[in-house]
């Protein structure tokens, strides 16, 4: 399955709205467009209009009599021979309350009314979209110059897309200034999403005053990390951002800003699961685990792997909670000889690592968080390294070195040709 669905590809797309004006203006233009848009009168048995139309897509009017709509949503989530039938559920508005119930019923995606025949082919189009982008690699410190032409050299960002709307922002190091200038030109800015931060170590989130989407009204963005100790994780961004630090404080942002603290363990956004996972690194320092539609990802940077004796367990409970995996994406600082001198640190060296992704049983390994001392030489002798003791010990994963700019389609493990191809 790829990640996102071609128009063209696509068999049936079933509409049921139960607004007679809205279904017809939608029928005349599928006429034109795309005949394989069915638009029928909704019946008494919808089950029966899905299983008849074999429709890959189907959208789904909540505001069907009675909870009609729902009804049929569980019994095809209840169903395994319907479980590739993608479901956008129709709502009334687009208030944050009618999405949490669609996606929580199990809906693929929200579709506000009124909606036009554009909408529903962009979002049948990216139904299926899983991808990540590498905006920053590096830890610690960028590094500009000639050693960081191959890889980059800006520090921790990652960008997730899912799906039509959903994205999602993980750590805020400088790479997320790069992200920012994409969305200025490509999208003028606009940025409806999730940013989590994984602890507040300057490398993670210096970089948040200068993500220009916080700054433009209408946005939406939510922003959320572990507290520390009696500290909130608003109160961490206060202060960063008090206007001693740093000048422009959070109140100048115009977009629509919540702030929440994430702890370990399981959570759900906009239908998404992601988990969350206590690392071995100086503070309170979080792991993420994103699944979806059968695929997942990993985001562990700033973890040491190879000194917790407060934790003997630490190793078997993190290689359960990445097991499997289509991607990891582990904090590799280190060549194994400069361990040594780093323990306590947080961080972790290759050998250390890929140990962790062979136990895990992982699909395919990006090294990640560099150390600013280490060039573009030295992370193809880092990667030259992994790659052969993987060998060694019979691993069946891919192993990379994180690349900044890079876009990866988790679905089918392949990547893409330049960065985050529409966002929205």
């Amino acid at each position: 399955m790829g990640s996102m669905t071609n128009i063209e590809n696509v068999n049936r797309i079933l509409l049921l709205e139960g607004d007679d004006s809205q279904r017809q203006l939608i029928a005349s233009e599928s006429v034109k467009r795309f005949p394989g848009l069915l638009c029928p009168k909704p019946a008494a048995e919808l089950l029966g209009q899905v299983i008849d139309a074999a429709a890959r897509v189907v959208f789904l009017d909540e505001g069907l009599p009675g909870d009609a709509a729902y009804d049929l949503l569980a019994t095809i989530r209840a169903d395994d021979k319907l479980k590739d039938t993608r479901i956008v559920m129709l709502t009334s508005d687009s208030l944050d309350i009618s999405r949490l119930r669609a996606f929580a019923g199990g809906a693929d995606e929200v579709l506000a009314k009124p909606y036009d025949f554009g909408q529903i082919l962009a979002i049948t189009n990216t139904i299926d979209r899983f991808q990540i982008t590498f905006w920053g690699a590096r830890g610690t410190l960028p590094l500009s110059g000639e050693n960081s032409l191959k890889y980059g050299g800006n520090t921790s960002c990652l960008g997730l897309n899912i799906g039509h709307d959903r994205h999602f922002i993980f750590d805020a190091g400088t790479g997320l200034r790069k992200y920012s200038r994409y969305l200025m030109e490509k999208q003028e800015g606009k940025f409806n999403g999730r940013v989590f931060i994984t602890h507040p170590h300057w490398d993670h989130l210096n970089c948040l005053p200068f993500f220009t989407p916080f700054f433009i009204p209408g946005n939406q963005i939510s922003l959320m990390g572990p507290p520390q100790g009696e500290r909130s994780f608003r109160n961490l961004i206060d202060g960063q951002m008090d206007g001693i630090y740093f000048p422009v404080t959070v109140n100048a942002f115009g977009a629509d800003v919540t702030y929440g603290d994430m702890l370990d363990g399981q959570h759900y956004f906009d239908g998404v699961s992601i988990r969350a996972f206590h690392l071995s690194h100086p503070g309170y320092c979080l792991g993420y685990r994103v699944d979806h539609f059968g695929r997942s990802v990993a985001y562990i940077t700033d973890n040491e792997l190879g000194n917790t004796p407060s934790d003997n367990d630490f190793m078997s409970r993190l290689a359960h909670f990445i097991m499997g995996v289509d991607v990891l994406i582990h904090d590799t600082s280190y060549f194994d000889h400069e361990y040594p001198a780093k323990i306590n640190w947080g961080h972790s060296s290759i050998t250390q690592v890929i140990e962790l992704a062979h136990a895990a049983q992982v699909k395919k390994l990006f090294l990640f968080h560099h150390d600013p001392e280490h060039g573009d030489k030295e992370l193809d002798l880092k990667l030259e390294k992994a790659i052969g003791l993987a060998d060694e010990l019979g691993a069946e994963f891919e192993c990379l070195n994180a690349c900044e700019g890079e876009t990866w389609d988790v679905f089918n493990g392949e990547k893409l040709t330049g960065p985050a191809v529409s966002l929205y």
